[in-house]
């Protein structure tokens, strides 16, 4: 389980391989500022691609909202099939590097000890004009750790019920520490049901109809200082990632089992910033010295994801105790099963 949640925390399992794989991300400062960019963005793209799916997902588990006062406490896995295109990115995009390889790992792709090559002409207040060079190795992937070709990311929530037929849902790990990094996990959602505004529907016995609207955020800080190979100060990296998601939630309750599906629309937004100063060395062609520059706070990233997706599952529901699990058709499909414990 422990390898399994490597990326879902966000780099934070310090044993792990992927975070001595994440300790050679500051190497590719070493590019120029076009060729930083697409390194970082497609190298952690299925990272962000997945806790984003992971943040919309595992919310709601039947349509049938609680009585009020009704509560539940809901654990969650959400295992999602990586697709063979996550594990590699395309090097035709670089501008300044060469490399003996025409794709390169992703997070989620396997070993590889490839040597890029770095030649920047820069004619900049950044670096003196000439030619400065340098060379280090492309990050591994974590294909390895992973059981099955899945990553696991997990949730864990408490929904209450409050009055006008709608539930309050919400997420919250404070601020958690491991070895050099910080996260820290929060959302809230609200499940309304919809039935009671069409007359005699919301009679019908059995068969519920709800709106899920809810929105998490995960933030991730990294000490770069603590494992960093460039010489520098105050090293760090900050991701926060923010998850929207709405769905139209269906379900038949029977007394023993529930089935569900919903259709839904998520959208992330994710930020990446790299902090501190980057001593970094590069040889100069004319004269083969080493020479060495200082950058501040060299990066800033954004991603945006959309997706649409669709669901069904089912419910075991004993006394005072749901087990469920569910399929969900998106860009990543996943599957995700959890236990929920409390009184309707």
């Amino acid at each position: 389980m422990k390898k399994q949640l490597i990326l879902f925390i966000g780099i934070c399992i310090g044993t792990s391989s992927f975070s001595q794989n994440f300790q050679n991300l500051e190497y590719l400062l070493l590019a120029s500022q076009e060729d930083q960019s697409l390194l970082f963005k497609e190298y952690l793209n299925p990272l962000v691609t997945s806790v984003n799916f992971g943040m919309g997902s595992g919310w709601a588990h039947t349509a049938k909202t609680h009585k009020k006062l009704g509560f539940d406490i809901t654990l969650s896995l959400n295992s999602f099939f990586i697709p063979s295109n996550a594990k590699r990115f395309s090097t035709s995009g670089l501008t300044n590097i060469t490399s003996s390889s025409d794709y390169l790992p992703t997070v989620l792709g396997g070993n590889t000890n490839e040597t890029l090559s770095v030649s920047i002409n820069d004619d900049s207040t950044v670096f003196p004009p000439n030619e400065y060079n340098a060379t280090f190795i492309a990050p591994s992937g974590i294909e390895n750790e992973l059981s099955l070709n899945m990553l696991v990311t997990p949730n864990i929530q408490i929904g209450i019920g409050l009055p006008f037929k709608t539930d309050l849902i919400v997420r919250y790990v404070p601020t958690t520490s491991s070895k050099s990094t910080d996260i820290s996990l929060k959302g809230i959602g609200i499940k309304h049901n919809l039935l009671q505004h069409f007359g005699p529907a919301d009679k019908i016995p059995l068969i519920d109809l709800s709106l899920l609207i809810a929105y998490s955020n995960y933030s991730i800080d990294y000490d770069f200082q603590k494992t960093s190979s460039l010489t520098g100060v105050s090293q760090r990296a900050t991701m926060d990632m923010n998850n929207y998601t709405a769905k139209l939630l269906s379900s038949i309750d029977l007394k023993l089992i529930t089935f569900y599906a919903s259709i839904g629309y998520s959208k992330g937004i994710s930020n990446l910033s790299v902090l501190g100063s980057y001593d970094l060395s590069y040889n100069v062609a004319e004269t083969a010295e080493v020479i060495v520059f200082t950058v501040t706070d060299p990066l800033s990233l954004e991603w945006e994801k959309e997706s649409i997706s669709g669901n069904a599952g089912l419910s075991f529901n004993l006394p005072g105790i749901k087990l469920f699990a569910d399929y969900t058709s998106q860009e990543y499909n996943s599957v995700t099963v959890g236990v929920s414990i409390g009184i309707r």
